[in-house]
């Protein structure tokens, strides 16, 4: 007898607690399953959803990033050409500066040999007006 009441103890227990399971859970298990599988599909329509906000964003950003490289690129292609442009016309500056400074050093060169032809006139003359008086100062003793 006294597995008999064992055994009656177990079957009343095990029946008290699927009863207070059934009683005190929030669903079944095939509402379990079908809220289960609500909440995935929620869940892959939100990545997808972050998905392609993500492609929108990188789509953006390209657009930007080759927008302002192609600004970038006119940018330093109009400074090079007014740097080659400022260094021409330098260079037109150095070329006429030196044509400048070619016609002074022959002009200077003109105004040294004129300069040294006079000196040597004048050498030459004060020369015979030395010589006449020292002559005659001579011819006078």
């Amino acid at each position: 007898m006294a597995k008999g009441k064992f055994l009656f103890g177990f079957l009343l227990g095990g029946a008290a607690a699927f009863a207070a399971t059934r009683l005190l859970a929030p669903e079944s298990s095939d509402e379990l399953r079908d809220n289960l599988a609500r909440k995935v599909n929620q869940f892959r329509d939100k990545a997808a959803d972050y998905a392609d906000f993500a492609d929108e964003g990188l789509d953006e950003f390209t657009d930007i990033a080759g927008d302002t490289a192609d600004d970038l690129g006119q940018t330093a292609t109009s400074a090079s050409d007014q740097v080659k442009s400022a260094a021409a016309d330098l260079k037109d500056s150095a070329a006429d500066l030196k044509d400048d400074t070619a016609d002074y050093a022959d002009i200077n060169l003109e105004g040294q040999s004129a300069f040294a032809e006079a000196k040597d006139a004048d050498d030459t003359s004060s020369a015979a007006t030395s010589e006449a008086p020292a002559d005659t100062d001579s011819a006078e003793k």
